[in-house]
């Protein structure tokens, strides 16, 4: 019989016997493709760990004789941070339910089908493969510990999972933040939605801007906060938020002229809010590999992405969309986020979410200079032009930065 792949290292815990035996049988068909194990408390589980690495970690929160499924979590993360923390679990306690998804990088409620689960530890496993390239494996190693999804996040999304929420009480989660609120309604009132009222209510900005763009907002803007104390000469959160939402917004606006339906817009929204994320993680988690860049991009003059890759081999984008795969989002957001500099590998040559993200990223980089006239592919030369052609935008593109530009001066940046 084959051999498990032990690169591929699958830890189950779970008290119930009857559970564990479950698991065997569901995925008994997994077993020559991946190494699983499985424990019956906490503390097997961490000898288990100490005895061996795993790649994956898939637990029950509620435990008896006084353990404590938050404590842990605690525990892994410190141990083992670069584990993939995944609950599943049936415990409906809102607040320890809150608590621990903030400890976790996903959270499955029981019961889950096994189809759903396969899919979501394969979709571990394939973000864990982007680390088989071996600059990135070595900068994750280095990183203390990948973040989970914000707390506003997880009390969001659970609203939402409820018939009965409302577009005022989500409106209320929103606002036990004065920040995000800030930003939600500067966002909303900003040039792109040419609205003849001012919006002050989180309320009626929730109705406004729809439920998916408002929880990538939440969760874009908590995980920005999570490194606002970051104290690195020449990195300014504030100015990496200010960019994303510019980058966003500008990208809605190209989906928008493109024709896309709404589904398509509102995915380019999210890909340009993230499409920097894994910034943080290198300038939080590295901050002398981070200076270097900057400083070899003074030197050169040559974009982040190329001294990314000469400095450290590696670059932001990956990083980044390895974070978001760990999260669950979306395939095409990830895709948009890994490729944002490098459109052209992109699975579909279309005009989607990775074209529009590094258009509107290159946009947003030309700031108030957006509207000047002159050579377009030198003052846009952080665009792919190849791509462009190959798309066939080469007409849409003096176009787009026009439209652009009469509102980049009224982002909320």
């Amino acid at each position: 019989m084959p051999h498990a792949d032990p690169s591929k290292s699958i830890l189950f815990v779970d008290e119930e016997q009857y559970v564990r035996k479950a698991l065997k049988r569901s995925f008994r068909s997994m077993r020559d493709q991946w190494d699983m194990r499985f424990a019956g408390s906490p503390e097997e589980a961490l000898e288990s760990m100490a005895q061996g690495g795993v790649d994956v970690l898939i637990t029950e929160m509620v435990f008896t004789d006084g353990q404590s499924g938050p404590d842990f979590l605690f525990a892994v993360r410190d141990r083992h941070p670069d584990t993939v923390r995944i609950i599943l679990s049936g415990y409906v306690d809102r607040d320890i339910t809150l608590q621990t998804v903030d400890l976790a990088h996903q959270f499955l409620a029981k019961p889950c089908e096994d189809d759903d689960l396969k899919r979501t530890i394969s979709k571990a496993f394939l973000m864990r493969d982007l680390l088989a390239h071996q600059p990135l494996k070595q900068l994750a190693a280095r990183i203390d510990s990948l973040p989970s999804l914000p707390t506003l996040y997880a009390e969001l999304v659970e609203a939402l999972k409820s018939e009965d929420s409302s577009v005022q009480q989500i409106g209320d989660i929103i606002s036990k933040d004065p920040g995000l609120t800030t930003k939600i309604l500067k966002m909303v009132n900003s040039s792109f939605f040419g609205l003849l009222q001012r919006v002050s209510n989180p309320a009626k900005a929730v109705s406004l801007l729809g439920l998916d763009l408002v929880q990538t907002i939440v969760l874009a803007s908590g995980t920005f906060e999570k490194f606002n104390k970051l104290k690195l000469k020449g990195v300014s959160i504030e100015r990496m938020w200010d960019h994303a939402m510019a980058t966003a917004l500008l990208a809605k606006t190209i989906a928008q002229e493109a024709c896309l339906d709404r589904a398509d817009v509102d995915t380019a929204f999210m890909a340009g809010l993230l499409h920097d994320i894994g910034k943080l993680l290198i300038a939080a988690n590295m901050p002398d590999e981070y200076r270097s860049v900057t400083d070899h991009m003074s030197a050169n003059g040559c974009s982040m992405a190329s001294s990314e890759n000469q400095m450290i081999g590696t670059t932001h984008a990956a990083i980044g969309a390895y974070l978001l795969g760990l999260w669950g989002l979306p395939d095409p957001i990830i895709e948009a986020v890994a490729l944002h500099h490098d459109p052209g590998s992109a699975s579909a040559k279309r005009i989607g979410a990775s074209a529009i993200a590094h258009i509107a990223d290159a946009f947003a980089n030309a700031g108030c200079h957006l509207g000047d006239s002159g050579d377009l592919r030198k003052d846009l030369d952080g665009l792919d032009w190849a791509f462009i052609e190959q798309l066939g935008l080469m007409d849409k593109i003096p176009n787009w930065q026009i439209l652009c530009s009469r509102k980049v001066g009224n982002t909320p940046v």
